[in-house]
This record gives C-alpha cells, structure tokens and sequence, in this order.
C-alpha cells in the first residue's frame, strides 16, 4: 500500500488492495440523518442545472 505522502487525489484505483479500501471506506461513510445526529452537515449539494452569469 501507498504512503499518503504518495497518494495522489482524483486518481482511479490502481490496484485491487487500494479499491478494497475505498469499498471499506465507503462502507463507514456515514448518512445524512447520522451527521444531524452530531450536529454536522453534510458537503453542500450542487447542481447542474444553475444558471452561470
């Protein structure tokens, strides 16, 4: 596995051991109703459809 002073964002995957610690990662991420339970907020939506000027 990868130091994370070598763990470049936005990349894909590269091998088999680093998604099988994305899927496990993303397994603990937790839902909208458990963060309001500890008074968090989740990232901001954004949308698609919102007109630029």
């Amino acid at each position: 596995m990868k130091k994370r002073e070598e763990i470049v964002n936005g990349n894909m995957a590269n091998s088999m051991e680093e998604l099988r610690l994305l899927g496990k990662q993303m397994e603990n991420m937790r839902d909208e109703q458990q963060l309001e339970e500890t008074n968090r907020i989740a990232d901001p939506q954004q949308f698609d459809d919102e007109k630029t000027e």
